[in-house]
C-alpha cells in the first residue's frame, strides 16, 4: 500500500491568507505559521491533541491565556466529533485538525469525515438552571462559542470543518 502521511507537519503556508476560512488582515505579512495533526478518532488521542497545540503556540509566543483558551476548545470540539460525529458513521474515520498562528491571531480548523453537524445551530445551554435541571450536553458548544473570538462551521465534500479563531492580544 502506499504511505501514510505524516502525523505532523509544520511550515510556512501562505496558501492559507488567500483561503476565506482565515482572511487577510492590515498588517499581518507573509504567511501564517501552519501546523497540521492527524489524529486516531478515540478520547485516548486527546491529550496528544493538548500536548501539540501547547507546543505550536509556546513555540509561537503565544500567552499562556489564550493558548489554554484554544486548547480547551480544541479538546471540546475533537471530543464532540469523537462522541457525536462517527458512532453512526462506517469507517475510515478521519480527524485532523490545523493550526495556523501569525502576529494578530491563531485560527485553528477541525475536519472530520463523520455525520453533517452545524455546531452553529445548537441551542444556547441554559447556565441559569441549577446543575440537576440541565439537559446533559450542550456545555462544550457553549464553552467554544465563550472562548473564542469566532466560530464558523461548513461542511465541503462529505466532511465537517470547524473554525476556531483567538485572537492573541
Amino acid at each position: 500500500g502506499t504511505p501514510s502521511p505524516p502525523r505532523l507537519r509544520s511550515g510556512m503556508n501562505a496558501g492559507h491568507v488567500d483561503d476565506p476560512w482565515l482572511p487577510a488582515r492590515p498588517g499581518v505579512r507573509g504567511g501564517m505559521r501552519s501546523h497540521r495533526l492527524v489524529l486516531s478518532p478515540v478520547i485516548d488521542d486527546i491529550p496528544r491533541l493538548l500536548d501539540w497545540a501547547e507546543t505550536c503556540c509556546g513555540s509561537a509566543g503565544v500567552t499562556i491565556d489564550v493558548t489554554g483558551k484554544m486548547a480547551l476548545a480544541l479538546e471540546e470540539a475533537a471530543a464532540n466529533v469523537i462522541h457525536h460525529a462517527f458512532p453512526e458513521t462506517p469507517p475510515p474515520h478521519r480527524l485532523e485538525v490545523t493550526l495556523a498562528i501569525d502576529g494578530e491571531r491563531v485560527v485553528a480548523e477541525i475536519v472530520d469525515n463523520g455525520r453533517p453537524f452545524d455546531p452553529s445551530t445548537a441551542a444556547e445551554a441554559d447556565t441559569t438552571l441549577p446543575l440537576e435541571e440541565r439537559d446533559a450536553g450542550g456545555l462544550g458548544i457553549h464553552l467554544i462559542r465563550r472562548m473564542m473570538d469566532r466560530v464558523a462551521y461548513r461542511r465541503i465534500d462529505g466532511e465537517n470543518r470547524l473554525l476556531l479563531e483567538k485572537a492573541r492580544a
